[in-house]
């Protein structure tokens, strides 16, 4: 089962209605290779004919966010842009030439983190790490 079968199954078991737009939406998430904003997903549909509203492409993005079917990554040039994740604790390694996102899990921050939040009396809620660097066909396409 793929990745947009698993969301609608999700949604569903949640009580949320697939509608025409949201299907739409879920469609043209797969499409990005890199993280998109809101406003660029909005754009495509408008440039593909879907009729959506701005306020479902913002719904729909939050509520897949909050479900975890869509992780939030920093770009370089400031803003946020969502790449597709699959529920449970993931992180990003983020490429600054061509904006890819390799998503993964396992996490040794714990520990640290652990640790660091017992010397301090801070209770930590959560954490989101990020790290950029060049990718594998970056790095081959700048080697040759």
């Amino acid at each position: 089962m793929g990745w947009t079968e698993r969301v609608v199954e999700h949604l569903a078991d949640e009580g949320h209605r697939l509608t025409g737009p949201r299907r739409a939406i879920l469609e043209h998430i797969l499409r990005y290779s890199a993280p998109f904003t809101a406003e660029e997903l909005l754009a495509d549909l408008q440039k593909a004919g879907v009729q959506v509203g701005r306020a479902t492409v913002y719904r729909t993005l939050e509520l897949l966010h909050t479900n975890q079917w869509l992780g939030l990554v920093h770009r370089p040039e400031g803003e946020h842009g969502y790449v597709v994740a699959e529920p449970g604790h993931q992180h990003h390694l983020v490429c600054r030439r061509c904006g890819s996102v390799i998503a993964f899990q396992g996490c040794e921050l714990e520990t640290l983190l652990g640790g660091l939040a017992e010397r301090l009396n801070f209770r930590i809620e959560g954490h989101w790490l990020e790290a950029f660097g060049v990718c594998r066909t970056c790095q081959m396409t700048s080697a040759a």
